[in-house]
């Protein structure tokens, strides 16, 4: 007869009934000692006439759990999570995991699985970090040896600096009141493609993300990039708050001799616009942004390595599809927010507003240059010559289109100056193509030919003429 193995709780049960049964105790004490009523002590008592102590084990003691996860697709989870979603953080690859792999599993579920398996998220925490530190170092004790995933784990977990406190500060009450502005540059097409640079701009009442562009460097041309989509789906914003780049803030000061406005070109803009540009060292202090460049980091990093994009202007046009997508994932509801954005801007007014203003002087051949490029000025397309050292304001468009403006405000197209005319048409007329000459046969000079003399004076000496008179036919001949 196969041994019947309780719990502790139900052995304990066990005992309480088989003493009522043999009449050891009473019905009344039972039901105090087991917390259960009269009723619920009787159904006992008649289980136990009838199955004896197994009436007390559980009906699926010894049965594998209906909700239990198979190893096969803990092993399909833990390959996926190293190979095709590597560098994904959990909560990413959980996404992933319902929506394009079609694996129901909960969150909680993953995380157990993989950290059984000592695979650590790029977004672990430090005391997970130390805990699997020690669950390896103790295995490495025991003689066991480390798979190859276990070594590079190792290698990772490090002990790491102790936590620095940095307050919170509120947010904003209303949308657009704040935006915060700052850019990233990473490997963010992977290693086999040099670094480029997110700009990024986020709501501090929402933390959505309102404009984002990749550039080579972190330009002046990124971050106009970023706020044109403000500007065009938004409106200007109350105040913008961003680092202290020589990009927003001058580090000449109001007053020094030669400089009468201190704003650089995207204080300008800010400054026509109506907003206004703070700046600060702090990263502490624009947290909202530099949270969100961590996110991004961990997650659109994948996205595009998942995608197979390898250039920056793809990634351009994929951040057109995700920018909505994460918003509404991440973005708190802005449904009942007041928003204070001004008036949304046309491509023409947003053109207009988004400039690069440079001084130039004419020169002597009625010419300005731009990074190293002569330029001509233009009206109505009819060439005009500005006297020479006229000083003249030259404008980049936000489009990329030249102009120039002089004291008198006169607005001037500018045009590059060749370094050679399109065409020369004194030398460039058409010439007909002469016709294909047939071929010669080649000419063989006659026997007499002075060429061939001696070769006739062989002939001659051949036919029987003598020597002699075979030279004076020849001299004759030539």
């Amino acid at each position: 007869m196969k041994e019947v193995v309780l719990t502790m709780k139900e052995a304990q049960k066990y005992k309480v009934i088989k003493r009522v049964a043999e009449g050891r105790s009473s019905r009344a004490r039972a039901c105090i000692t087991l917390k259960l009523s009269d009723r619920q002590v009787r159904r006992l008592l008649d289980r136990y006439s009838r199955l004896g102590k197994s009436a007390f084990r559980h009906g699926n003691a010894g049965k594998t759990p209906a909700n239990k996860i198979s190893t096969e697709t803990k092993n399909r989870i833990v390959r996926l999570y190293t190979t095709t979603y590597e560098d994904f953080n959990i909560k990413h690859f959980h996404e992933y995991l319902i929506s394009r792999e079609g694996i129901q599993i909960s969150e909680s579920s993953v995380r157990r699985i993989l950290r059984a398996r000592h695979c650590l998220s790029p977004k672990a925490h430090r005391a997970t970090k130390r805990a699997v530190r020690k669950e390896l170092k103790k295995k490495e004790t025991q003689a066991k040896p480390l798979s190859k995933r276990e070594l590079q784990t190792l290698q990772i977990v490090e002990p790491v600096d102790p936590i620095k406190a940095h307050p919170s500060r509120a947010r904003k009450k209303n949308l657009g009141e704040l935006i915060q502005m700052d850019a990233s540059q990473e490997y963010w097409l992977g290693q086999s493609v040099p670094k480029i640079t997110l700009h990024i701009a986020v709501d501090d009442a929402t933390s959505a993300v309102v404009g984002a562009w990749f550039e080579d460097q972190e330009t002046l041309q990124g971050y106009f990039q970023v706020f044109a989509q403000i500007l065009k789906q938004y409106g200007a914003p109350y105040e913008i708050l961003t680092d202290r780049r020589t990009v927003f803030n001058s580090n000449k000061k109001a007053g020094v001799p030669g400089l009468e406005n201190p704003l650089t070109t995207f204080g300008y803009a800010c400054q026509t616009l109506g907003t206004q540009l703070s700046v600060t060292s702090i990263p502490q202090a624009k947290g909202r942004i530099e949270r969100m460049i961590e996110t991004f980091q961990s997650r659109l990093h994948s996205e595009l390595k998942l995608a197979g994009i390898k250039s920056r202007e793809e990634a351009n046009q994929f951040l057109e599809t995700y920018l909505p997508h994460f918003n509404e994932q991440f973005a708190l509801p802005s449904e009942g927010i007041m928003s204070v954005y001004d008036a949304q801007l046309s491509d023409a007014e947003i053109e207009r507003t988004l400039i690069i203003p440079r001084e130039r002087t004419i020169s002597k051949g009625h010419t300005l240059q731009l990074d190293t490029i002569t330029y001509q000025t233009y009206r109505n397309d009819e060439l005009v010559c500005l006297p020479p050292k006229t000083k003249v304001l030259a404008i980049q468009t936000y489009a990329g289109k030249l102009y120039a403006t002089d004291k008198a405000d006169d607005v001037f197209e500018l045009r590059q100056l060749r370094h050679h005319e399109t065409h020369s048409p004194a030398f460039e007329a058409i010439i007909e193509t002469p016709a294909r000459k047939t071929k010669k046969k080649p000419s063989v000079p006659a026997i007499t030919h002075p060429w061939r003399l001696m070769n006739y004076r062989d002939f001659l000496v051949s036919t029987g003429m003598n020597v002699y008179e075979a030279n004076h036919v020849v001299y004759q001949t030539s």
